[in-house]
């Protein structure tokens, strides 16, 4: 069974394997640090591979817009 974490940032579960930082989904993990990201699948409004909702904080939004 997967543990299930809450990303500190956009407040998603997501599952601890998918991400290299502690609490942070992989998704903000990216936007944030440059770590590489899932390739989400959406199935159900949740990706498969790593359990992430979709959720952004407005922090991320605004680093992902000036890229």
């Amino acid at each position: 069974m997967l543990t299930i974490k809450i990303c500190d940032e956009c407040k998603s579960e997501f599952y601890k394997p998918s991400s290299l930082m502690e609490n942070l989904c992989p998704e903000c993990a990216s936007a944030l640090y440059g770590y590489n990201n899932c390739q989400h699948e959406f199935v159900n409004h949740r990706c498969k591979k790593c359990y992430w909702n979709g959720n952004s904080s407005d922090y991320v939004d605004k680093i992902k817009s000036q890229k």
